[in-house]
């Protein structure tokens, strides 16, 4: 433990020493002792050394004895023992006042008390505790190693650390998403809370600037650090903070919460142990599921091309990978918006590519995880693609909940990117997965093809717009709409009149008068006047089925581009 000046005074020479100013300064922490043999002995001091003096260094020089506790105190020096007789008979006015306006203890001890008797005992103390400190450290490090090594992964080093320093822990991937937590019950911060139940850190609290520049600080810094409250956030406890580190990545922070004052010290001692052991765990399960990753990966590719063999064989390698092929799935593909014209304006190296890519698929697969924990997932080249399994009731998974759920992660993530993504048809089969895939990929094309981003589209609501979706000419497709339409529009524009709309409602309604008169509010006569001004822009017969389709589709194709 920490030796205070205050405890200093009961040990050796000291036992004789007289507080003559700066007694508010006691509790001071002495880390070591020095003698001040010449001026420049100031300048080398250390934070809560205690110096020694004589004062010959000073006797001549009455600037630097009316300086010297104002200097002391700028060094954070814990305080000065002195014995003047020699030198020094009558100390100066401005050190004493000094001594009391900066808290800096002066105490005078009598001449006949050596520097041994002062020195020895509280050199004693201090390298005692520091020997204790670091028996305790070895001891701390080798516990969570042996939890890591004996393979408990990271709940159990979480957990011990809560125990050891009787406070509740959080470990945060680099995402924010809760790793592992260890709760000491009555913690009432509202962020925590809000972490437990949300499974990680609050989109808000994530994206306060002022946490930003916290952890900036932190990884930057590479040792814990005391963070205090942010009450406008909800984080209204004390907290140690640490990051994760290999080498120069940061994989997650590790957060003490409000832990108690008496353990201050091994508090900051224990999570930095803490944190190394879990960058060692979490590498290790990088590596692990790394390599399990990449045997699902091909598996999910085999399924994406057809090329998985029978259907015996494909059942059999998801077993063997503890997966349940058997329930029918929902397919994702998750794809970057305009991803070459990204990398082309970033001016990013391939180096810098792979890293977003694996970044993106870290993402993607936190963010399934919380909503469905068993799931498939490969890296397509800038896509990511999910093979999510429907509930054994049969009901819907939700994938366009867990779609945009998944786009709103990435878009609010640091990589500055976007995401688009498509659901494929309802996969039953292993025959399923190809066809479903193809069809999300010409959904993704339709979106591209219009320019459109951060969509999430169905390709089993699509309709007609699926037929569209294999139209590999664009431009013809605007041209073929525009020839139908364009009169129309140009009325329209010109008068203010609602003839598009109308035709719209009146081919909706195929071709039924009273119904589309009711659905626009018109009179009867009114819509047989705008039908027949209709006719005679667009050169149209309504009264042909094939005309009524052209401009059926014609009226498609424009809501595609506005609707993408």
């Amino acid at each position: 433990m920490a030796l205070t000046v205050r405890e200093a005074m009961a040990l050796g020479g000291l036992r004789r020493g007289e507080v003559l100013a700066g007694a508010g300064g006691l509790d001071r922490t002495i880390t070591w002792v020095k003698v001040l043999e010449s001026p420049e002995t100031i300048s080398w001091l250390a934070e809560g050394e205690l110096l020694l003096t004589v004062a010959f260094a000073i006797k001549d020089d009455q600037a630097a004895q009316r300086d010297l506790m104002r200097n002391l105190a700028a060094v954070k020096s814990s305080g000065l023992v002195i014995k003047p007789e020699r030198y020094l008979p009558q100390i100066p006015q401005d050190m004493i006042g000094q001594a009391n306006e900066f808290g800096i203890p002066l105490i005078r001890i009598p001449p006949d008390v050596s520097y041994l008797e002062i020195m020895n005992p509280i050199l004693e103390r201090i390298i005692n505790a520091q020997n204790a400190e670091l028996r305790r450290s070895i001891e701390i490090h080798r516990q969570f190693t042996h939890l890591a090594l004996d393979g408990q992964g990271l709940q159990a080093i979480v957990k011990t650390l809560g125990e050891l320093v009787e406070s509740s822990i959080a470990l945060e991937d680099i995402n924010f998403h809760l790793l592992a937590t260890h709760v000491v019950p009555g913690v009432t911060d509202k962020h925590r809370q809000q972490t437990l139940a949300q499974h990680g850190t609050p989109p808000k609290v994530q994206q306060s600037a002022a946490i930003k520049a916290m952890l900036r600080e932190v990884v930057v810094g590479r040792v814990p650090h005391q963070v205090p409250p942010f009450p406008e956030l909800g984080l209204t406890a004390r907290r140690i903070i640490t990051p994760v580190l290999a080498g120069r990545e940061c994989l997650g922070y590790l957060s003490i919460i409000d832990h108690p004052q008496h353990h201050e010290e091994l508090a900051m001692m224990a999570i930095e142990h803490a944190a190394t052991v879990i960058a060692l765990e979490m590498i290790k399960q990088r590596e692990v599921a790394g390599a399990e990753d990449r045997v699902r990966g091909e598996l999910v590719d085999d399924l994406l091309n057809g090329t998985f063999g029978d259907e015996a064989n494909v059942h059999r390698r998801a077993r063997h990978l503890h997966y349940d092929l058997s329930q029918p799935h929902r397919l994702l593909v998750v794809d970057v918006d305009h991803f070459r014209q990204f990398i082309k304006e970033r001016r990013y190296e391939e180096g810098k590519v792979i890293t977003l890519k694996r970044q993106l698929f870290q993402l993607v697969t936190g963010a399934v995880r919380r909503q469905q924990p068993r799931h498939l997932v490969t890296a397509h080249s800038d896509s990511v693609i999910v093979l999510v399994p429907q509930p054994p009731d049969g009901t819907d998974p939700e994938g366009e909940a867990l779609a945009g759920r998944i786009r709103e992660v990435v878009a609010d993530s640091d990589l500055g990117i976007t995401v688009s993504v498509a659901i494929g048809r309802l996969c039953v089969k292993p025959d399923d997965f190809k066809p479903a895939f193809v069809e999300a990929q010409r959904a993704l094309d339709l979106m591209v093809r219009f320019g459109k981003r951060e969509q999430v589209i169905n390709y089993d609501r699509l309709g007609v717009y699926r037929l569209l979706a294999q139209v590999e000419d664009r431009a013809g497709l605007d041209a073929f709409a525009g020839r139908m339409l364009a009169p129309l529009v140009d009325y329209d524009r010109a008068r203010g009149t609602p003839l598009l709309r109308t035709l719209e409602i009146y081919l909706q309604h195929h071709g039924n008068l009273r119904q589309s008169a009711r659905d626009l509010h018109i009179h009867l006569n009114t819509l047989h006047y705008r039908l027949r001004r209709i006719s005679e822009l667009t050169g149209v017969d309504l009264k042909d089925a094939d005309a009524r389709l052209d401009l059926l589709l014609a009226l498609r194709v424009r809501a595609l581009a506005e609707r993408l």
